[in-house]
């Protein structure tokens, strides 16, 4: 049955088609995560008073491929990073880039299309998010969710667009069961994983270390793990840590999650995750988006959008 959530989405999204040119070509699966105003556990974390979409995998290669290739042809703020091609030596890499600057072109690594996307920084997840804020295609990468000439203290100003997760909204995606209770692990348990002892296993996680990985294969697509949190989000532990808009200090920002490198505690809702300032390419690192349903009033003009353009199609056919 469809929730108050899911049709606010549905209205909003068509809203949007009329009230925006779109040019969107990425389409993220998501999550819807309801119970709002569910408690924080004892970490204080996990409180969110609103529902929201999370992205159900992370980002793949594929899709920041679409994006680099949609804005990057010069790449003056640095969306791409040389180690993208071959993982700083360590796999096979994801996305590598041809041509000079101004004709950059930017191609996925076969076998890599439904991998996470790695070596981004915060500045890039970010850049990621106001694009397709703003409609992808020629939409731009500086404001629209994040003003990026405020540098290190950009935060979200959008609160109806995508956005990259707080450390409340991550956090409880992965950890926090709808059923009222929190997990140490984000598969749905409070059991300490098992690390992959082989390449061919299916594996619920993928983290640990050798023999584990085989050849030069270190990331999984998206859909090889089968370990997903209660709310059906997929690699909230493991393969790359995830950035949160959440501030460390002044101006570094925390990353969830663990990597493929990491042990089981490196996956747990007691780890405090790594706190890297947002212009650093992290090689284990990625992302994931949030989608935030918009308040009523918003929905309200974006739906007096729609029946104007209705209106006027049906002029314009007359």
């Amino acid at each position: 049955m469809a929730t108050r959530g899911h049709w606010l989405l549905f209205v909003f999204l068509a809203s949007w088609a009329a009230c925006c040119r779109c040019e969107a070509d990425i389409v993220l699966d998501l999550t819807y995560i309801g119970n709002p105003g569910n408690p924080a556990d004892s970490t204080g974390l996990g409180s969110v008073g609103y529902g929201y979409y999370i992205g159900t995998y992370e980002v793949t290669a594929a899709q920041y491929t679409e994006f680099l290739n949609a804005v990057a042809q010069s790449d003056p703020y640095g969306l791409y990073n040389g180690s993208m091609a071959d993982d700083g030596g360590i796999g096979s890499g994801c996305i590598v880039q041809s041509g000079t600057d101004g004709n950059y072109t930017y191609a996925t690594v076969p076998g890599a299309e439904n991998q996470p996307v790695r070596w981004v920084s915060g500045f890039d997840a970010m850049r990621f998010a106001n694009w397709m804020a703003n409609g992808q295609g020629s939409g731009s990468t500086e404001d629209g969710v994040y003003d990026m000439s405020l540098g290190d203290q950009a935060v979200r100003t959008n609160s109806s667009s995508y956005a990259i997760p707080t450390l409340d909204e991550w956090y409880k995606a992965a950890y926090y069961s709808p059923m009222g209770m929190y997990y140490d692990y984000p598969n749905g348990t409070d059991d300490v994983p098992a690390e992959p002892t082989d390449g061919t296993t299916p594996r619920e996680m993928n983290f640990g270390d050798l023999p584990f990985w085989q050849g030069n294969t270190v990331y999984t697509s998206t859909g090889e793990t089968t370990g997903q949190s209660p709310y059906g989000t997929y690699d909230q532990g493991g393969n790359v840590q995830e950035w949160t808009e959440a501030f460390a200090g002044d101006e570094a920002r925390i990353e969830r999650g663990g990597t493929a490198f990491d042990p089981a505690s490196g996956l747990s809702a007691n780890t405090f995750g790594e706190a890297s300032p947002p212009s650093e390419d992290d090689g284990g690192g990625g992302f994931r988006l949030v989608f935030l349903i918009p308040e009523p009033s918003t929905l309200s003009l974006c739906f007096a959008g729609l029946v104007a353009w209705f209106v006027s199609r049906l002029k314009h056919r007359r």
